[in-house]
């Protein structure tokens, strides 16, 4: 009986365990604003995994610490490029290097139009980088 109780205990502890990383490596983030427009529109929920700049490719959505002290905590924008890449064109007239430097990276939202993102602030470093999305969970009309 006590065997069986120590058994049942070690596995809710484990069950336990495996929900806090599991919460502490996704998130759920609501899209604000179009500037990711059409892949992305205001009211999107998207999930999110945790991540590193070493594990980060270009194509990819990522969500970063915006360095817009008054505006949204987050930036959602698409990957452009990586270390070593060539800056792209429209982003060197605010950069003086040719190539991403270590430790940094090119983001730019889908909507060019309507979006901040490295073309006016330049590189964003490895610190600023939360996560990249995984699946949109939710348009904003519930489809």
């Amino acid at each position: 009986m006590r065997r069986a109780f120590l058994t049942a205990a070690c596995g809710l502890v484990g069950l336990a365990l495996l929900a806090v990383r599991l919460r502490a490596t996704y998130l759920v983030i609501r899209v604000r604003g179009n500037s990711m427009a059409p892949a992305l529109t205001h009211g999107d929920r998207l999930l999110a995994r945790r991540t590193d700049l070493a594990a980060l490719r270009k194509g990819q959505i990522a969500v970063v610490s915006s360095p817009h002290p008054a505006g949204s905590e987050f930036l959602i924008k698409r990957v452009a490029a990586l270390p070593g890449d060539p800056v792209p064109e429209r982003v060197r007239r605010v950069v003086a290097d040719d190539v991403v430097p270590a430790g940094r990276f090119v983001l730019i939202g889908d909507n060019t139009e309507a979006s901040f993102d490295s073309r006016e602030h330049g590189f964003f470093h490895a610190d600023d980088l939360h996560a990249v999305t995984v699946k949109k969970l939710e348009t904003q009309h519930g489809r």
